[in-house]
């Protein structure tokens, strides 16, 4: 009798498909940007008022 070698890699198999994730719509990216653009300029703000 054969002795599998390869033990660890059936425990990392998947055994489903992940679905994939969608692309960001342009109106997404946009409301993305000015959340981030909006936690950049408070924390900018914050910042001054911390270190001056």
């Amino acid at each position: 009798m054969l002795i599998k070698l390869n033990l660890i890699t059936h425990a990392f198999a998947r055994s489903e498909r992940e679905k994939q994730e969608k692309a960001l719509t342009q109106q997404q990216w946009v409301t993305v940007d000015r959340i981030v653009m909006l936690i950049l300029f408070l924390g900018v703000i914050a910042g001054a008022i911390i270190f001056s």
